[in-house]
């Protein structure tokens, strides 16, 4: 289980898997996502068998994209990794849970 933000870049590497469980745009609650690219400030994700989808054809391929900012903006809890907007922690802006790797 992730507990803090350095545990999630470790963890979080091109290929990950993740689904999301609550975020400010209600449309992508439920998506499960697939990281393209992750390094120091941040990674993208594509949704998950969607090469179509529009959040897919972001970025030029690579998915949206979501900064690691400071840790004080982030919550782990339960499982869920959770990132706010800058302000406090008032307004989410993504909670996801990491899932497991698929076996090769």
């Amino acid at each position: 289980m992730i507990r803090n933000l350095a545990q999630l870049k470790r963890t979080l590497t091109a290929g990950s898997r993740l689904e999301i469980t609550a975020h400010w745009k209600t449309s992508c609650v439920g998506q499960v996502r697939r990281v393209t690219t992750a390094n120091t400030t941040g990674f993208y994700s594509v949704v998950d068998g969607q090469p179509e989808h529009p959040v897919s054809q972001g970025n030029g391929g690579r998915g949206s994209v979501l900064w690691w900012g400071a840790a004080s903006k982030w919550s782990f809890r339960d499982g869920v990794c959770t990132r706010f907007f800058d302000g406090g922690k008032e307004r989410l802006m993504m909670a996801f849970r990491v899932l497991e790797k698929e076996a090769a």
